[in-house]
């Protein structure tokens, strides 16, 4: 009987779409980068205060540096978030090689992939519902959250007039991944501040000619650049390794099937089911190595998708039809009662 009742609810569909299924945990993939804005992400920071003037925060990180800029919006709209990139980037430094982005619509948009052609600049997205995809811009999120609620209360009202200084003031951190701060690597010199003068530091710059500042200056990136890529790579390998200690490496080939996390859970509530019931087909990985899978509906001529392996589990189900509790039959002998 305990048997038969494991085969019973490994084929219902009820089940196997509501249980958390095997775990899976694919290896940790790092993103690589060599100089200053190769690679910037960008992603927008809701602090939930619709009453205020500027409701949102677009944050802009360079992966390789870690120098952020972060510029309040009235909106996330697709002209919106071109004309604040171009001022508040592009103007300042120039366009980055690539931009990396979520799906969100306003860097989806045709007026965004027009910026990036007219600058001739790639544009990359992370897959639907994994934002550590793009975790270096995430990262920065969470410290700018950090500072804002630093704030005292009186001074709430005016966050967006204390944010270029919290961003500054970031900048001007040594960064725990790079060992430096993002402006010495952006700028090969060190920001003078207040504090400079506070603590009786003055400037340390010895009079010279342009050329002479021009070769010590470029030196001075160049050893701060190789700094940051060995000190990055033994961060990246250090986090890796931990990371994988708890990874299930289980990949997917092509024709496999499998079902799709249910993203759409948390409008039922608790009772949402965690997976989609709609069986999908493997069509292929999207790189060798990568935890990334291009997907099609099995039987449907339907656009791909592109979905990571955490959020994939194989299908057990060959018949993908609801399980039907079937009618009870009683075998006793049924006596009639006006006939005994």
């Amino acid at each position: 009987m305990a048997r038969d009742v494991t085969d019973w609810t490994n084929a219902c569909l009820q089940c196997v779409c509501a249980k958390r299924g095997p775990e899976v945990r694919a290896p940790l993939m790092s993103i690589t980068t060599s100089y200053p804005f190769e690679v910037v992400g960008l992603d927008y920071l809701s602090l939930g205060r619709p009453e205020d003037r500027w409701p949102c925060i677009l944050v802009m990180t360079d992966l390789f540096s870690k120098y952020a800029q972060a510029v309040p919006t009235k909106d996330q709209s697709a002209a919106t978030t071109a004309r604040t990139v171009y001022n508040n980037w592009i103007q300042k430094f120039g366009c980055p090689e690539r931009i990396l982005t979520d799906r969100g619509a306003a860097f989806e948009s045709s007026i965004f992939k027009e910026l990036c052609r007219i600058y001739g600049c790639k544009k990359s997205r992370t897959t639907a519902y994994w934002p550590q995809g793009n975790g270096g811009c995430e990262r920065v999120n969470q410290t700018l959250l950090g500072l804002l609620n630093s704030l005292s209360e009186t001074e709430h009202g005016q966050w967006a007039d204390r944010l270029p200084a919290l961003v500054q003031a970031y900048n001007n951190t040594v960064h725990s991944t790079t060992g430096f701060t993002p402006h010495y690597v952006v700028f090969g010199r060190h920001a003078r501040l207040p504090v400079d003068w506070s603590t009786g530091l003055g400037p340390e710059e010895q009079p010279q000619t342009l050329q002479g500042w021009v070769n010590s200056h470029h030196k001075a990136l160049q050893n701060a650049y190789e700094a940051v890529r060995r000190q990055t790579q033994k961060r990246q390998a250090l986090d890796q390794r931990r990371y994988d200690k708890r990874t299930h490496k289980t990949p997917l080939l092509p024709g496999e099937r499998v079902l799709v996390r249910n993203f759409r859970r948390r409008a039922k509530g608790k009772l949402g089911v965690r997976w989609s019931p709609e069986p999908f087909v493997v069509v292929s990985q999207l790189s060798e190595g990568s935890p990334v899978y291009i997907l099609r509906p099995e039987g449907k001529e339907t656009p791909t998708r592109t979905v990571h392996r955490n959020n994939l589990r194989t299908c057990p189900l060959t018949d993908l039809q609801p399980r039907q509790h079937e009618p009870r039959h009683d075998s006793s002998p049924q006596t009639d009662k006006k006939n005994p």
